[in-house]
């Protein structure tokens, strides 16, 4: 079967004048073949021996199944690190009744002028994980979680600026490097700072991929997919996750929290040495850096310290035009509250179930029944969102709109949870229905990042809202989470026992957790709204920039525009 000739040099830079979605001085295979680049098949150039990495990389929808796989091992070591088997907890024990039995050899000894009959049993569990190696209070234990989102909102515009100049898939694979070398690390620590460091590094590798990806899907997608490809990228977000609370509490229990960490950066080893035997060539469908000889114009670009003073200027005014979107921003802040909220449930879940529901044991571990739950949970709402947003129409009106009544709707039945559900059975059924509908905006919310921006910087505004929702989101909500039911328990635990000081902290701490969470939904909807009675701008019309800087959202542009 013949296939159309591909462009020359000269005719695809005369197309790039028009609507192609070209960056600045690259080339790319859209306007040249679009059999061949829907199908992904090797460019000319494309080297004759077939090596594996080709035969991965030569079809978009593999590159997705890569990107996927590596983005679950990222957010797998985040719920590793949240479990209750690696986090672990200082000595919970505590021996009932409390009026006539104490705590004495790590025994329960009845006190003193106690009857003869009374039974004195034991509650709770001795200092385990880091937490109880390191000696952490709840706020150096959240902070924790803090230092590695520190590093991640560090490099991301770092990353996101480099992607405009250099190959995106080797970048991911440099985030990858630092990713499994600090990961390993983490495994020798000895202290809080020696931990905190380490967990810094981590993030800042996994910033490579989180800044890179959504772009390429949103550029490679095939026709009509852009929102189910980004749907199945988003899976990875709870369903990593909650591998991740099963995992850590597994290796935990048969050899030690640090194995959990030594095991991670050996299974991310294959992505990471396919990220640099993939041939560049490979990826016609995926537009280039600026590469090849030194065109006169280059020849002229600053030099020396002078041209990182101009990358800042230039960095500085892509900022400027991406934030003077008003739904963007509106969608920055109502996703910073959101992640506030999400923040606090992915960091303490685990740990807040064991309080509340002892009796969960019958069903496992706390890590195992709330990594089920979330993994089942975020699977399903997030290919539902992206369902309800293809049948709506993919438009970021319809992306507010989902994403302010199902985060509505979630926190609601959230809230019921917390306040009326006794039993382990009706906590599980409340809590997975609650967080199908929290987990359903993955799609929708990327949708809005990306729609509201000019094509050649969509990876930079990828990274301003992963900056964004970390500063004001989960970075300060785990630690103050931590405090917050630190001064809960200190509370309830002058009247009460330990137990029932630590179940009641954590509803309350959750409580206060989801009510910020509905926050989200007035930005959202006021973003909604605000399309209808504010002036409708496309970005970078006025900014006498070329094609590449339009807002272009879906097949004809248009879906993009706000």
């Amino acid at each position: 079967m013949s296939q159309k000739r591909r462009p020359s040099r000269n005719e695809k830079e005369v197309m790039a004048g028009g609507n192609t979605p070209l960056l600045t001085g690259q080339s790319s295979s859209y306007g040249a073949d679009p059999a061949a680049a829907s199908t992904g098949s090797p460019g000319r150039d494309a080297p004759k021996s077939s090596t594996w990495a080709t035969r991965i990389a030569s079809k978009p929808a593999n590159m997705l199944i890569f990107f996927t796989m590596a983005n679950v091992l990222l957010y797998l070591d985040r719920g590793a690190i949240a479990s209750a088997g690696v986090n672990g907890s200082l000595d919970t024990r505590t021996c009932v009744p409390v009026a006539h039995c104490e705590l004495r050899n790590n025994t329960c000894a009845l006190l003193p002028d106690s009857p003869a009959d009374v039974k004195c049993s034991m509650q709770g569990s001795p200092r385990h994980g880091f937490q109880g190696d390191f000696n952490l209070d709840g706020a150096q234990d959240g902070w924790l979680q803090s230092m590695f989102l520190v590093g991640l909102l560090v490099a991301s515009p770092c990353f996101a600026f480099a992607a405009k100049s250099k190959d995106n898939i080797r970048l991911c694979g440099l985030g990858l490097v630092l990713w499994s070398t600090a990961v390993v690390c983490c495994g020798f620590t000895f202290d809080f700072w020696s931990l905190a460091i380490c967990r810094t590094f981590v993030g800042i590798g996994e910033a490579a991929l989180i800044t890179i990806v959504p772009n390429f899907i949103d550029t490679c997608a095939p026709s009509g997919q852009k929102t189910k490809w980004l749907a199945v990228f988003c899976v990875a977000i709870p369903s990593g996750t909650a591998l991740g609370y099963a995992y850590g509490g597994l290796v935990a229990w048969l050899l030690h929290w640090r194995f959990a960490f030594f095991i991670e950066g050996v299974m991310m080893l294959p992505l990471m040495c396919f990220a640099f035997l993939v041939p560049i060539s490979t990826l016609d469908y995926w537009p280039k850096h600026k590469g090849g000889a030194q065109s006169p114009q280059q020849s002229l670009e600053p030099q020396g310290f002078s041209k990182y003073v101009s990358g800042a200027a230039s960095a500085l005014r892509d900022m400027r035009l991406i934030l003077s979107n008003r739904v963007y921003v509106l969608g920055a802040v109502g996703y910073c509250v959101y992640s506030a909220m999400m923040g606090v449930y992915a960091y303490w879940g685990p740990k807040a179930g064991q309080a509340m529901y002892p009796d969960v044991a019958k069903y496992g571990s706390a890590d195992t029944v709330f990594g089920l739950v979330t993994v089942v949970a975020g699977i399903i709402g997030t290919m539902l969102g992206g369902f309800l947003l293809d049948r709506a129409g993919v438009s970021v009106a319809a992306s507010l709109l989902l994403c302010a009544v199902m985060t509505l709707c979630g926190c609601v039945i959230m809230i019921f949870t917390l306040f009326l559900c006794h039993t382990v059975e009706m906590f599980i059924l409340a809590f997975t229905a609650g967080l199908i509908l929290i987990f359903s905006i993955q799609g929708p919310i990327n949708i809005v990042a990306m729609w509201t921006t000019p094509y050649i910087l969509r990876p930079f505004a990828c990274a301003l809202y992963t900056v964004s929702i970390h500063v004001f989101g989960d970075v300060p909500s785990a630690p103050i989470a931590g405090m917050v039911h630190d001064k809960f328990y200190a509370k309830y635990n002058q009247t009460k026992d330990k137990a029932l000081s630590d179940d009641l902290a954590w509803r309350r701490t959750l409580e206060l957790a989801t009510y910020i969470g509905v926050l989200s939904v007035v930005f959202w909807a006021v973003g909604f709204v605000s399309q209808y009675f504010w002036p409708k701008k496309v970005v970078g019309e006025d900014e006498g920039k070329g094609a590449e800087y339009q807002t272009l959202g879906g097949e004809d542009g248009s879906n993009g525009r706000v």
